[in-house]
């Protein structure tokens, strides 16, 4: 078994009502108790963690989970709190509190699949067929590749000891979402260009960002298109509550 870490929202990561995505209803229950099920349920997690506001969560979630941590701001910030817990673990799994359809099913595929590669990163992908088979109004970005088109999932399998070392990296690449020619600049403009273009293998990917990281990176092909549906925005919400209101 490995530790699970969840990451409930940066202070600036809220949904019209003003609350932190992670105490959104969804039917009877808050957002991320979805998550927390999915995770107490599967047979490769052992401890869970929890970072984000601290009283809000633990009026929430009691002793359901083994930590409550007080966030430190952004994604990447929280993400080295938490893996703070765990550095004596050769691997855990980092994971967002807006994925309410998650199952246990994906989880164990997710960690079992990760742990025959060797690699200290494992992130999740989706082809957009089996997506929009299982969610067709889910608003989702593909990038088209040789081997199919995917969509990315929020999770990934770690080792602790490399999160610190890639943090830098992966707040610029953050930072320049909406700057490419500043992406180009670190990811290589070949590369984009090819990316952009559906001219690169996974594994082609998985050895640049390899790389650039310094470390071992594997892509995972999820059959379960829970581990990428998140709930970004308030029509995200009303489909992931009309969604669990029709499977009960």
């Amino acid at each position: 078994m490995i530790s699970a870490i969840i990451l409930s929202g940066d202070k600036n990561e809220s949904l019209s009502g003003g609350y932190t995505k992670a105490l959104a209803r969804i039917k009877d229950r808050f957002m991320i108790e979805y998550v927390v099920d999915a995770l107490l349920q599967s047979a490769t997690i052992g401890e869970i963690a929890v970072v984000g506001p601290t009283i809000r969560l633990r009026e929430c979630l009691g002793d359901r989970v083994s930590y409550i941590v007080e966030g430190a701001g952004d994604l990447i910030d929280n993400t080295l709190v938490g893996v703070a817990l765990f550095m004596d673990q050769p691997r855990v799994l980092v994971l967002t509190c807006d994925i309410p359809y998650l199952t246990p099913e994906a989880v164990d595929h997710f960690i079992t699949e990760s742990e025959k590669t060797g690699a200290d990163l494992c992130y999740p992908i989706v082809t957009r067929e089996s997506n929009e088979l299982k969610y067709p109004g889910a608003k989702r970005t593909y990038a088209k590749l040789k081997d199919g088109t995917f969509t990315g999932g929020n999770m990934f399998y770690v080792n602790p000891r490399v999160v610190e070392g890639s943090a830098d990296l992966a707040r610029r690449l953050v930072g320049y979402r909406k700057k490419p020619w500043k992406m180009c600049s670190v990811l290589g403009w070949d590369f984009v260009l090819r990316l952009l273009s559906g001219n690169l293998s996974i594994a082609e990917v998985e050895e640049r960002m390899s790389a650039l990281l310094g470390i071992k990176l594997a892509a995972i092909i999820s059959p379960y298109p829970e581990v990428g549906n998140d709930v970004d925005k308030e029509s995200d919400l009303m489909l992931a509550r009309e969604y669990m209101e029709k499977i009960g």
